[in-house]
């Protein structure tokens, strides 16, 4: 059974990530050049597998094989929009967990098309951006350049409608995490300054999400669990760290030896609101 956000306690996030670490779930990414190595290497350290491919004839038997399909279009092409389209359809017959990464939504007319395109086609289990392609997809402000954030609209809001609108966990990154489930807010606090400065590190974040996700069978806590890693990680590398350089080889190091006890030490990291 799934659980609402309202109802995830400290224990609940540790047995997701003890889940992570016994099932080693098989990831299947369709994601950008920038970001894919780095996500690889991220998803090894956490105890998942990777398994990235851009060619349609083997997409769904590589969905068969899989626990998560991960869809991030940072640098399209026609065979990887077609391979996203035909790895959705498969992932929703066999129950697959599914994660839309909307890189750089809003950057190009081509890009608001193609996501708003698979927004009502496939339906989704996680849907997680950047507060500013968030907010842009939930028609509630904000502002990107290019990938990145450069403003966020009223980003509580944006997440609980499009969560209700696709019936999927809408989570946005940034200074603070929000995640939405339709029925209530989680904030997530904490993580690095650097995080930003390191190229793909909104990528990595999906995929954590989704590895925790497709572990403990359930949207909500995987993404709440993924999200307080990668930010208990990232201030863990940011203390050791000459840059962002060593930065982002102390966040793969830090995510793999996080223990599930360190999810759940500090309780004022995330707090879940219910909207009236």
């Amino acid at each position: 059974m799934t659980k609402s956000l309202k109802d995830c306690t400290g224990r609940d996030v540790e047995a997701a990530w003890r889940a992570l670490r016994e099932r080693r779930p098989l990831i299947f990414h369709v994601t950008n050049d920038v970001a894919a190595p780095l996500q690889a290497n991220v998803c090894l350290a956490v105890g998942a597998s990777p398994l990235m491919s851009r060619h349609p004839e083997e997409t769904e038997e590589l969905i068969a094989l899989s626990s998560g399909f991960l869809a991030n279009l940072g640098t399209p092409t026609p065979d990887s929009v077609r391979v996203v389209n035909l790895g959705l359809s498969a992932a929703r017959k066999k129950g697959c967990m599914t994660l839309l990464d909307p890189v750089g939504y809003g950057a190009s007319r081509l890009r608001v098309d193609l996501f708003d395109g698979i927004m009502r086609e496939h339906p989704l289990s996680i849907l997680k951006g950047n507060a500013g392609e968030i907010s842009l997809m939930a028609g509630v402000g904000g502002s990107t350049r290019g990938v990145d954030a450069v403003g966020a609209g009223d980003l509580r809001r944006g997440v609980l409608e499009l969560s209700r609108r696709h019936g999927c966990v809408t989570c946005a990154t940034g200074p603070e995490d929000l995640i939405g489930d339709g029925t209530a807010v989680a904030t997530v606090r904490g993580g690095s300054a650097l995080l930003p400065l390191v190229s793909g590190s909104g990528c990595v974040s999906g995929t954590v999400v989704l590895a925790v996700a497709a572990a403990c069978g359930d949207p909500a806590l995987g993404t709440l669990c993924g999200l307080l890693a990668m930010g208990i990680a990232s201030e863990r590398a940011e203390k050791s760290a000459r840059g962002s350089g060593s930065f982002a080889a102390g966040l793969v190091d830090e995510l793999h030896r996080l223990e599930p006890e360190h999810l759940s030490a500090d309780s004022g990291r995330w707090s879940v609101e219910v909207p009236r």
